[in-house]
């Protein structure tokens, strides 16, 4: 990928949206790409910030690691979208860790660089205050969601999220193509897989949701529910 086809990318990111031509060319020298296959770890909860990723293709999910070493997936990132950008700007060590769940094209911008940088253009740092401020909206409508959802609702909610990533949406149907374990799933919800499976059988039973190979179609009573 050529210069002038990051700067045309990173220009497309909701984050870096609305920077001057200039500033997202100085970025984009700075910028390396590369293409890594699915279940590649990109960074581990508490390891010190290197820098961040934007994603060109493909799927990263952000999980949180408990003290047993189970882990939760709280959010999928997809294509447009920037990982790590929080430990990047306050230098603390990174609050969630980072892998991709399919093969990813990534745009990876190193933090001194990218700071020295900051420090020399005021239009990037409101741009970043901007950015901030809209993770953090996002983030809390997450934390409601974790809060006051149950595991039948939480499994549906990231069934329709892998629709629309990675698969489609029909006027009755959303389809899940993807080759996921149940397993894969109960990993990214935080829960054991019998009680994922235990949802699953139970959905399938009413009608909600159906299996066809690796497709998982989730009919459209269950997105109403």
């Amino acid at each position: 990928m050529q210069v002038a086809e990051i700067v045309s990318w990173l220009g497309r990111t909701s984050f870096f949206n609305g920077l001057e031509k200039d500033d997202i060319t100085r970025l984009a020298q700075i910028a390396r790409v590369s293409t890594v296959p699915a279940d590649t770890l990109l960074f581990s909860q508490g390891d010190e910030s290197d820098g961040l990723y934007s994603v060109v293709e493909g799927i990263v999910r952000i999980f949180l690691t408990a003290d047993d070493s189970r882990e939760l997936t709280i959010q999928l990132f997809e294509e447009g979208e920037v990982i790590g950008e929080i430990s990047l700007i306050d230098g603390l060590p990174r609050s969630a860790g980072a892998a991709t769940l399919t093969e990813a094209r990534l745009i990876f911008l190193p933090r001194q660089p990218f700071l020295n940088l900051l420090d020399s253009s005021s239009q990037l740092q409101r741009q970043i205050i901007l950015s901030l401020c809209e993770r953090l909206r996002h983030t809390n409508e997450q934390v409601n969601r974790a809060v006051f959802s149950d595991l039948r609702h939480r499994l549906l909610v990231l069934l329709r999220q892998l629709a629309l990533i990675h698969g489609r949406i029909e006027r009755d149907i959303a389809v899940v193509e993807l080759d996921m374990t149940q397993g894969t799933l109960a990993q990214m919800l935080g829960a054991s897989r019998e009680a994922v499976n235990k949802q699953i059988r139970a959905l399938i039973k009413e009608g909600r949701l159906s299996v066809e190979g690796h497709r998982i179609v989730v009919h459209r009573s269950a997105r109403e529910a």
